[in-house]
């Protein structure tokens, strides 16, 4: 049985003699072929490259810029207008806004209502508006109005808690005086 086991297959003892064969035939077919041009070519393009930079280091160093501008820079004079000083405009008093957030949109009012009853069990100042879009009546439910943004800011977070985003809406406050 272990001699069976050892044994060689027949067709390792084809393939490796015939592959023996057949590169003893590639190398003396390679030694057979005549030796290509590009040697020639190659040594021609060598003695071109090293007869230029022969040339090149024959020919003199090209003679640098002389740069008097340093010179005349300092010879003359450069004379600058009068001008009136700069005076910064004043921006008056800045505009102030009042800032909404417009929660939801509903098609039924009951349903505005409701967000409306959660958001004021929440502590929020929260209303409803109705406006017509297309012949549609929506149900807008808005907290607000606040005229401090940190204060907008505080209830926009309450609501993200809620996993509502909502919109900002910002208007102009009419100016005093």
């Amino acid at each position: 049985m272990s001699d069976h086991s050892s044994r060689v297959p027949k067709w390792v003892w084809v393939f490796t003699p015939t592959l023996a064969v057949a590169f003893a035939g590639f190398v003396l077919y390679l030694s057979t072929i005549p030796a290509s041009d590009e040697s020639g070519a190659v040594r021609q393009d060598a003695e071109e490259v090293f007869q230029a930079l022969q040339q090149q280091a024959v020919t003199p160093p090209v003679e640098k810029p002389n740069y008097e501008f340093y010179r005349l820079l300092e010879q003359q004079e450069v004379k600058v207008d009068k001008v009136k000083e700069y005076v910064s405009t004043p921006k008056g008093t800045p505009k102030r806004y009042s800032y909404r957030l417009q929660v939801a949109s509903f098609r039924g009012s009951a349903d505005a209502d409701r967000m409306r009853a959660e958001l004021l069990l929440a502590g929020m100042n929260a209303y409803v508006e109705s406006s017509t879009v297309n012949d549609s009546t929506w149900y807008r439910v808005y907290v607000g109005p606040f005229t401090n943004r940190s204060k907008m800011n505080k209830a926009q977070d309450q609501l993200a808690q809620r996993n509502i985003s909502p919109l900002v809406l910002k208007t102009p406050l009419a100016a005093d005086g």
